[in-house]
């Protein structure tokens, strides 16, 4: 089980996740003011603002857009195209401490098309339901199952479970990874929010992000980082949820 959280960590991760939100600002900047924007440059202009900021990303960037963003580790290429999800996952480690950040959220530029409107609010609701259940002594395993039905009752069912019930990340299409992982100097440590018998403490510092992905839309994402307080959590993650640009 990984280290819990000391005023120590927890500064050095604030410092990070600080970085992280300023380099999400510059590729929102791009994704409006680019007559064609890309993946490629919306990672470029991410690149520039964490380099300047003493942070790299040795796992690389996602944004992916379209229909590449079903696959929630797509790294993502091409145009990014007016009415498309763009799903934009940055996971940077400061180059002074080692420690990591992660945040995403999903955009798109001009009028979402309906399905994706609802996806969307549906992963916000799940976070917000993923938040409230957040505790010292709260299992991973509750969280993650809370947040798949909340899902199968909003209509959105997983499609081509590889096993019977299909739990997790064994399916093609719907919500098909965990709710959460741990952050410290590694990006994925545990306590996992996810199928398991992982247990949250207090002072853990762990990831909360819900998602959807179907073929024919692509995929919404919102992840934020949060830090098991004595009697829930607090939220480190500043960045607005906004989708339309």
């Amino acid at each position: 089980m990984a280290q819990r959280s000391t005023s120590s960590k927890l500064k050095a991760i604030q410092e990070v996740q600080s970085a992280t939100e300023t380099a999400m600002r510059s590729a929102v900047h791009y994704l409006r003011t680019s007559a064609t924007p890309t993946s490629k440059g919306a990672r470029d202009a991410i690149h520039r603002a964490l380099r300047a900021l003493q942070c790299e990303c040795p796992e690389g960037i996602i944004v992916a857009g379209g229909k590449q963003s079903a696959d929630p580790h797509a790294t993502g290429r091409g145009r990014l195209a007016p009415g498309d999800p763009i799903v934009v996952d940055i996971f940077p480690r400061s180059r002074e401490t080692g420690y990591f950040a992660d945040m995403s959220r999903t955009f798109c530029i001009g009028a979402p098309r309906p399905k994706l409107k609802k996806m969307y609010a549906a992963v916000l609701g799940a976070q917000r339901l993923a938040f409230s259940m957040i505790r010292p002594g709260a299992c991973g395993e509750d969280i993650q199952t809370a947040v798949d039905q909340y899902f199968e009752q909003k209509g959105f069912h997983r499609k081509n479970p590889r096993k019977k019930g299909g739990k997790g990340w064994l399916a093609e299409e719907g919500f098909i990874h965990g709710v959460g992982h741990g952050v410290g100097k590694k990006n994925h440590e545990p306590p996992k929010i996810s199928y398991g018998k992982d247990i949250l403490r207090e002072g853990d510092i762990v990831t909360v992000e819900p998602g959807l992905y179907y073929k024919d839309v692509g995929g919404v994402r919102l992840e934020d980082m949060v830090l098991v307080t004595k009697r829930g959590c607090a939220n480190l993650t500043r960045f607005s949820k906004k989708l339309i640009l």
